[in-house]
């Protein structure tokens, strides 16, 4: 088995991934919108919608916290941008995706930005890391509510990570 190869992508905790996606992950059904306007503007991200987060208690709670965490520590997912309703829900994901060996997280809030401010925020990040972590030829473009730029670049590696012959 030793011999057996395959090309991905060795993760900052040490796991291998075979697709490298930037995920906009919103905490709740509230965020939805946001996050799919993020991926919307900033192309090679994706959104991962739910109908989940509000609403529920206890044990219930427990359990959609830890598969939202691990959904954006999952080794396929080079950066993750949370977007959240509130900064002390948002910042528990945030802390539980980076204590799981991710340091390509960032959360965002609605609650004292609004809905525009906090996607206009949230692009720019997801942008950021997705010229970044990804290194593709994008241009962006947030609509009617700013224009944020453009980065060309070749397709390379992600810094810092290494292409993986096996794992």
């Amino acid at each position: 088995m030793s011999d057996r190869t395959f090309q991905g992508y060795r993760r900052e905790n040490g796991r291998v991934g075979v697709r490298n996606h930037v995920v906009i992950l919103p905490l709740d059904d509230l965020s939805n919108a946001a996050c799919e306007a993020v991926a919307g503007h900033i192309k090679g991200t994706l959104a991962l919608p739910h109908a989940y987060g509000r609403l529920q208690f206890g044990e219930d709670l427990e359990l959609f916290f830890r598969t939202i965490i691990g959904t954006g520590a999952n080794p396929n997912v080079a950066a993750c941008v949370v977007i959240g309703i509130e900064p002390e829900w948002t910042a528990r994901i945030v802390d539980g995706v980076k204590a799981l060996g991710r340091t390509r997280v960032e959360g965002f809030w609605i609650e004292r930005h609004g809905d525009l401010k906090a996607i206009e925020m949230a692009s720019r990040k997801a942008f950021e890391v997705e010229t970044r972590s990804v290194r593709r030829a994008r241009i962006v473009c947030l609509g009617q509510v700013r224009r944020i730029g453009h980065h060309v670049g070749p397709g390379l590696v992600p810094d810092g990570w290494q292409r993986v012959g096996s794992a």
